[in-house]
C-alpha cells in the first residue's frame, strides 16, 4: 500500500518531467504508511504534510506519490493485497475475471508509471490519456485544489511522456507477470482546427497499434475540456467513425468512449453521441469527465492567481452529472458497459451509482483527498448496505439491467 516500502533509510531526490521532487523524510514516510490504510488520517495529516513539502502545488504532490509507488511497486504489490481484498458480495464476473468492479480513472497514472503498485489495490486501471509525442502541456501552475468542496481545477493541456514511454511501462509490468486489467485512455490530439478529424483518426490508429498487445481495452477521450480543437470531434459522425476504427484495430478488446458532463436540457444531444458510438460497434461509456468552467466562475481563493481563462473542474461537483448520465445511458442502452466516475467519495456515492446502472466505478480526485485507503472504506460500506438488503452486487446489477431492458423493450 502507499508508503509501506518507504521505510528505507535512503530516499534520494527524484526528477519528474525535469523537475527535482522533494525528499521524503522519515516523518513523511510514516505518515504515508498510516495514511494508506486510514483515509481520515490521510486527509487531515498526510495530505497537509505533503502539501507543505511541495509548496502547496497539487501536481508536485501527485508526482511525488507516483514516483514513490513506482520505485516500490513490487513490495507494495505483495504487502497491500491482503488489506484491499474485497468482500465476497462485491465480486462479479467481468471481462472473464471474478473481481470487485473498482478502478482508477484516467489521469491518476497518466504514463502508467505505477501500474504494478496500483494493481494490488485496484482490479482495473485506466491509464493515460496517452498521446503520440511527449508533451509538456500548459505552463505551471495549472492545477489547484479547492478543499472546501473537495474539488480540483486543472488546465494541464495533455501533459504526457508519450505513448512509447507508457507502453514500455506496461510491457515491463506484463513481463513480470502482471495480469491486472489495464485500459488505455487514448486520444488523437489535433492542435488546430485544420484537418482536426483526419489528424485525430490517424493518431488513434498509431496509438492502438502501439498499445494493443499490452492492454485489455481502450477508452477514447474526446472530452478533455482544455483542448479547443477536440470540440470538432464531438459530432455523431465522428463518434461513429472512431468507433468503427477502434473495432477494426482492436476487435478483441473492450472499447469505450469517455463522455463529458451535460445539463438536463442537453440530454438528447449527449445520447446521440453515445448512440453513434454504439452503432459503430462500441461497447459502452466512461462517464463523466471534468467540466469546463470559466475563470470568472472559479472560487475567489483560486481565481486571483489562476493564469488561464478556464479550467476543468472535477471532484464532488460532478456527483449530479454522474448519476444523471449513468441513469440516462442505462435506460437508453440497456446492454452497454457503463463505467461511472466523478465525485465518488462515499459508500453511498458508490451504491447509488450501481443502483443507477454502473458496471464499474473509477476514481481519481477522491483518492487525492483521502488516499487509496478510501477504497477499503467504500467497499466495506457498499458491502454492508447490500447485506442489509440480502442481495449481492452481481444480483443488484442484473436486477437493474433486466429492469432497463424491460422498459426499453430491447
Amino acid at each position: 500500500m502507499l508508503g509501506i516500502a518507504e521505510l528505507e533509510e535512503r530516499n534520494p531526490q527524484q526528477k519528474q518531467n525535469g523537475q527535482t521532487l522533494p525528499k521524503l523524510g522519515m516523518g513523511h514516510r510514516l505518515a504515508l504508511m498510516r495514511g494508506a490504510i486510514d483515509p481520515l488520517y490521510f486527509h487531515t495529516k498526510t495530505r497537509p504534510m505533503l502539501y507543505d513539502l511541495c509548496r502547496n502545488d497539487p501536481e508536485t504532490v501527485h508526482e511525488l506519490m507516483l514516483d514513490n509507488l513506482k520505485r516500490h511497486g513490487r513490495a507494495i504489490r505483495v504487502l497491500s493485497a491482503p488489506f484491499f481484498r474485497p468482500p465476497e458480495n462485491l465480486m462479479i464476473n467481468f471481462m472473464g475475471r471474478r473481481l470487485a468492479p473498482f478502478g482508477t480513472a484516467a489521469g491518476l497514472d497518466k504514463n502508467a508509471d505505477a501500474v504494478e503498485a496500483l494493481s494490488s489495490i485496484f482490479p482495473i486501471q485506466e491509464n493515460g490519456t496517452f498521446i503520440i509525442p511527449p508533451r509538456d502541456g500548459n505552463p505551471k501552475v495549472r492545477v489547484a485544489a479547492y478543499q472546501e468542496e473537495l474539488d480540483l481545477f486543472n488546465a494541464q493541456g495533455f501533459p504526457s511522456k508519450g505513448v512509447t514511454y507508457g507502453a514500455n511501462n506496461i510491457l515491463q509490468y506484463r513481463s513480470r507477470g502482471g495480469d491486472g486489467i489495464l485500459w488505455a485512455n487514448i486520444c488523437g490530439l489535433p492542435l488546430s482546427e485544420n484537418n482536426a478529424v483526419g489528424v485525430a483518426m490517424e493518431e488513434m490508429k498509431n496509438l492502438m497499434l502501439i498499445l494493443n498487445n499490452y492492454v485489455d481495452g481502450f477508452v477514447w477521450n474526446p472530452f478533455s475540456p482544455n483542448t479547443a480543437a477536440l470540440k470538432l470531434l464531438r459530432e455523431p459522425k465522428v463518434f461513429y467513425e472512431t468507433s468503427k476504427l477502434m473495432a477494426e484495430m482492436a476487435p478483441g478488446k473492450l472499447r469505450l468512449v469517455k463522455i463529458g458532463p451535460y445539463e438536463a436540457d442537453d440530454t438528447i444531444r449527449a445520447l446521440s453521441l453515445v448512440e453513434a458510438f454504439m452503432v459503430g460497434r462500441g461497447h459502452g461509456v466512461v462517464t463523466t469527465n471534468t467540466k469546463l468552467v470559466a475563470k470568472e466562475d472559479l472560487p475567489d481563493s483560486i481565481k486571483a492567481s489562476w493564469g488561464y481563462q478556464s479550467a476543468g473542474r472535477s471532484g464532488s461537483f460532478l456527483k449530479t452529472y454522474r448519476l444523471r448520465s449513468v441513469s440516462d445511458i442505462r435506460e437508453s442502452f440497456p446492454g452497454s458497459v457503463i463505467v461511472a466516475t466523478g465525485g465518488i467519495f462515499t459508500p453511498d456515492d458508490a451504491y447509488f451509482s450501481f443502483r443507477a446502472g454502473a458496471n464499474v466505478l473509477e476514481g481519481y480526485t477522491p483518492y487525492t483527498y483521502f488516499g487509496v485507503g478510501l477504497l477499503r472504506k467504500i467497499m466495506d460500506g457498499v458491502s454492508k448496505r447490500l447485506e442489509a438488503e440480502h442481495i449481492t452486487l452481481e444480483q443488484l446489477q442484473k436486477e437493474v439491467a433486466d429492469e432497463a431492458k424491460s422498459r426499453s423493450g430491447r
